[in-house]
């Protein structure tokens, strides 16, 4: 399909190049050809407007999958992170998370691994279309927010929606539109305190001094932090007062009183330059930021 053709050759080309101004360019071509799709068409035609198949998916992670154990369907959009798409979408990332970005894990690393690139392709599509078209993701999330949870009901199962998987966008006028509907993020935004149903874990970014506070006031809202910890020191910080895993299941909202979650780090090829930055924390490195947040 010539529109389907267009804005995925625009991603390949985007991905490969490498001057700022090539990558100048190719967004403007995007941007003027996102403004020509009319937006009164079907979810079907708009996605292969764009070039996708879907923008957000049931149960699409080894992670979101472990909800159903729990009786949930979790629906769950993965976009470029950081700037890989030419706009940030994780306003407050640290050098760290950026290297090591859970966007480089799981099948996409395995395809990367393989020479191949279309899931980097995907998010890109998603992300612009978000960016220079945000009535067109809308509409498609909408939909595919309404058929998620209509399934879920109707199989007898709950229903929930992370819409950052790998980004730290404001979604709030999205998610108040559908106050019926459970949602979920990590984030490292101090200003994103969630709603009554947009339950928020505030994410660790590293030993910066800017950043102190900001753990302090998630603590004192009653958000929990998540902290991403060397495997081989997983097990000897779980045993540590105030802890709990944050790997068997990604349902934030239905965690316990404690206050620090554990996840173990993921392989992306990037983990030591995580754990060079502070991003990723050996069991000395999680006790001395646990102190410092304290103040102890």
């Amino acid at each position: 399909m010539k529109n389907e053709h267009t804005l995925r050759k625009l991603a390949d080309e985007f991905l490969l190049a490498t001057l700022p101004v090539e990558k100048l360019k190719l967004r403007l071509r995007v941007q003027s050809f996102l403004e020509s799709i009319e937006i009164e068409q079907s979810k079907t035609a708009l996605l292969e407007a764009v070039g996708v198949s879907y923008f957000a998916s049931v149960n699409s992670s080894q992670k979101l999958v472990k909800g159903s154990l729990q009786g949930f369907d979790s629906l769950g959009l993965y976009l470029s992170p950081a700037g890989k798409s030419g706009k940030d979408l994780c306003t407050f990332s640290c050098n760290g998370c950026e290297a090591a970005c859970l966007d480089e894990s799981g099948h996409n690393l395995i395809e990367k691994r393989s020479g191949h690139n279309s899931i980097d392709i995907a998010r890109i599509l998603k992300s612009w279309t978000l960016e220079f078209r945000k009535d067109i993701a809308y509409k498609i999330l909408s939909a595919e927010i309404i058929s998620g949870n209509r399934k879920a009901k109707k199989e007898g199962r709950k229903f929930c929606v992370r819409l950052n998987c790998t980004s730290d966008v404001d979604f709030s006028d999205l998610i108040a539109s559908f106050p019926q509907v459970q949602f979920y993020d990590y984030t490292k935004n101090p200003n994103n305190t969630g709603s009554d149903n947009h339950h928020i874990t505030f994410s660790w970014g590293g030993f910066s001094s800017g950043r102190l506070q900001h753990y302090r006031n998630a603590l004192a809202r009653g958000q929990k932090i998540a902290f991403p910890i060397v495997k081989a020191d997983v097990a000897r910080v779980l045993s540590l007062p105030n802890t709990q895993s944050f790997d068997d299941t990604d349902l934030r909202f239905l965690d316990g009183p404690q206050q620090f979650g554990i996840l173990g780090v993921k392989e992306t090829g990037n983990t030591e330059i995580g754990i060079k930055e502070g991003f990723f924390l050996t069991y000395d490195a999680f006790i001395q930021a646990v102190s410092w947040i304290k103040g102890e």
